[in-house]
């Protein structure tokens, strides 16, 4: 009987999402040499936050000289929506060392998670999620800091005319569909749509927050009304 290789399956099933992935990677890099972050500083940014809309954000704010204090604060408020997917892997990671936890909570990415969730009635332990996760978390690394790298010393390679700002949205989109399976995550889906679009012009992106804080308060109120009929 033949042994499933849940990391290569991690792994691979991220593959189709990396046209997003990479040139949102390039953006980052070409904003960092035109910022006059030196490679080191730019690498070092990569791979200790390791969270775009977060550093794009810092960047931005330090081209603009803005306080340490804001920068540092607003990428942990665009972050703050770490804290929901957290709590969805904390069963999975429960039971495992300190080191694994550590390389969990540094490595999850939107898309980690997405692929991760959207392939879980696959995985039929913590064992087999930990591994399909570690092959995502890795193939999310290993592309980003490719784009990046890319687009600190090419700058941003692709023509304006190709709008590849439209390929992240658009790979959301192809994870969020097939998650869409019967009424109640349809609603969710379309609820959080709409409040995303009205909490858009808050600060600080906290509009993503509060967008994340009601979708899941209006899952939790239609999950009791469905166990308690």
């Amino acid at each position: 009987m033949k042994t499933t290789n849940y990391f290569a399956l991690g792994f691979r099933e991220t593959i189709p999402i990396l046209t997003g992935v990479i040139p949102f990677g390039a953006v980052m890099g070409t904003v960092s040499a035109e910022a006059h972050l030196t490679f080191f500083q730019t690498m070092f940014m990569n791979l200790f936050v390791f969270s775009g809309a977060a550093q794009l954000a810092s960047i931005e704010l330090m081209t603009k000289h803005a306080a340490s204090v804001v920068v540092v604060a607003t990428g942990l408020v665009i972050n703050l929506r770490f804290l929901l997917y957290s709590a969805a892997v904390s069963p999975v990671v429960q039971r495992s060392s300190f080191l694994i936890k550590l390389l969990c909570a540094h490595s999850l990415t939107d898309q980690s998670y997405a692929v991760m969730s959207s392939h879980q009635d696959k995985l039929k332990t913590n064992a087999e999620t930990l591994q399909f996760y570690f092959g995502t978390a890795a193939c999310m690394f290993l592309s980003w800091q490719a784009g990046v790298i890319a687009g600190f010393i090419f700058g941003n390679f692709a023509p304006a005319s190709w709008a590849l700002d439209y390929a992240v949205p658009l790979s959301f989109l192809a994870l969020v569909i097939p998650t869409l399976k019967n009424k109640k995550y349809i609603t969710i889906a379309i609820f959080s749509s709409v409040v995303s679009i009205l909490l858009h012009p808050l600060p600080y992106r906290t509009g993503l927050l509060g967008t994340a804080i009601l979708s899941v308060g209006l899952a939790y109120l239609l999950s009791r009304k469905k166990a308690n009929p």
